[in-house]
């Protein structure tokens, strides 16, 4: 999915060898060699101990010892901003910071940390649950009909905090009204925060890593399925309906964001709102989708494929065979601390180097993890080992048709790796 603005492993894999057919894949590296080095590049986060993991079949991975060192990363950055506690809130799944801090995946739930300790505040409808998803977390009970503000209060006074207190909330989530009640109500300063989770979102432990790497491989698989049923005269939303089909049988729970077939000249759209329109022979079709799995991660990915039939356009071969070299050009050149500007760069030089230029209209790719457009500071913060980034070049060309070729990266130490494995087109 676009961006207006790869396992852990070593250099890049060279391709495997081709099977006969119309696909191909490369440079994907072996999840076997990509586990041992996780664990070396991310000891700076973590301590050297035997973690207490629960690996689940489905990608979810719960590793309790990552999570409380996680916690203990955000508490040590309260002291240096100047804060005494900071309150994190989810409503409605409106935010998944709640998720990322303390490991609970429920709708509803707000969790204060101060510089020693964490609570996290909810109603009778996620007591069972709390325990079991969030155990590093103290449950405070907020049963019907009582004020969070009165919880949180006695909180702050458990924990000896004076009422000039620094309590910092996440600005970007909180409305003018609700922080001017809490302002009203908490026994606190209340200061606004920009980026503060978000800031540790942006780079990816080696568990989120785990995690990814099984839905884009899980999401990698929908596309091998569903490019031998396509055929002339089926419609997009025919086929839209095939892969929403196996993205959820391939162990998703649900889609990461709406999918897009754009066929024909619609493929000349980059978002393209899936329609009743009918593919024909020799045309392109931009397939873009992504599933959310269990544990939270999401994939994204987008192929392009060509309607069996007829030989595509020798035009549409080209920008084909241009948008792939672009994606490959910005694979190998991404490595820890070059900033997304230039990532960028490097497929749109390419790009405008073709000829076609004027037809890359969006920014390479966004960081995907918890949403598929996962938080980053692209202006600010340049990209390090555990950044996972989406790298999605196209061509699009109005009453023609377009060409758009999505892969998950992930930042390892020398370079990066691809997460999504699905083949690419070969004419």
């Amino acid at each position: 999915m676009l961006e207006a603005s790869a396992s852990v492993a070593g250099p890049h894999a060279a391709a495997p060898a081709l099977e006969p057919g119309l696909l191909v894949s490369e440079g994907v590296r072996s999840d076997s060699s990509a586990s041992s080095v996780a664990y070396d590049q991310f000891a700076m986060f973590f301590d050297r101990e035997i973690w207490r993991i629960d690996h689940i079949d489905n990608g979810s991975v719960l590793n309790y010892a990552a999570m409380n060192a996680r916690v203990k990363r955000i508490q040590a950055a309260l002291a240096k901003a100047k804060l005494d506690a900071i309150l994190i809130r989810v409503f409605e799944n409106n935010s998944q910071n709640v998720l990322y801090v303390s490991g609970f995946a429920g709708s509803v739930a707000h969790l204060l940390l101060t510089r020693k300790k964490a609570f996290i505040f909810a109603d009778a409808r996620y007591w069972t649950r709390i325990p079991k998803e969030a155990p590093d977390f103290e449950l405070v009970k907020v049963p019907r009909g009582t004020k969070l503000s009165e919880k949180v209060n006695e909180v702050l006074a458990k924990c000896k905090l004076p009422d000039s207190c620094k309590l910092g909330f996440e600005a970007a989530h909180i409305s003018v009204e609700l922080a001017a009640n809490w302002s009203k109500d908490l026994n606190a300063t209340l200061v606004p925060t920009t980026h503060f989770i978000e800031r540790f979102r942006q780079y990816k432990d080696v568990d989120e890593i785990a995690s990814l790497r099984y839905a884009c491989r899980q999401t990698s698989k929908v596309y091998k399925e569903v490019v031998p049923i396509i055929k002339a005269g089926m419609s997009e939303n025919e086929l839209c309906f095939e892969i929403d089909m196996r993205i959820r049988k391939h162990g998703a729970i649900s889609n990461s964001f709406t999918t897009i077939v754009a066929s024909g000249p619609n493929a000349a759209v980059p978002h393209h709102a899936t329609s009743d329109r009918r593919m024909k022979a020799g045309e392109p079709v931009v397939m873009d989708f992504g599933g959310l799995y269990p544990g939270g991660y999401c994939s994204d990915i987008t192929r392009t494929a060509f309607v069996p039939g007829k030989k595509p356009d020798p035009k549409m071969v080209e920008v084909y065979n241009i948008v792939l070299d672009a994606n490959k050009k910005a694979f190998k050149a991404l490595r820890p601390g070059i900033k997304y500007a230039d990532f960028d760069k490097v497929a749109r030089d390419h790009i405008d180097a073709c000829g076609y230029g004027q037809y890359f209209t969006h920014g390479l790719g966004h960081s995907l993890g918890l949403v598929a457009h996962d938080p980053f500071d692209y202006e600010n913060d340049a990209f390090d080992v555990g950044t996972v980034v989406t790298d999605e070049p196209g061509i699009y060309i109005d009453g023609v048709g377009g060409v758009r070729i999505e892969d998950d990266l992930v930042v390892t130490a020398d370079g990066a790796e691809r997460l999504t494995n699905a083949p690419y087109w070969k004419f």
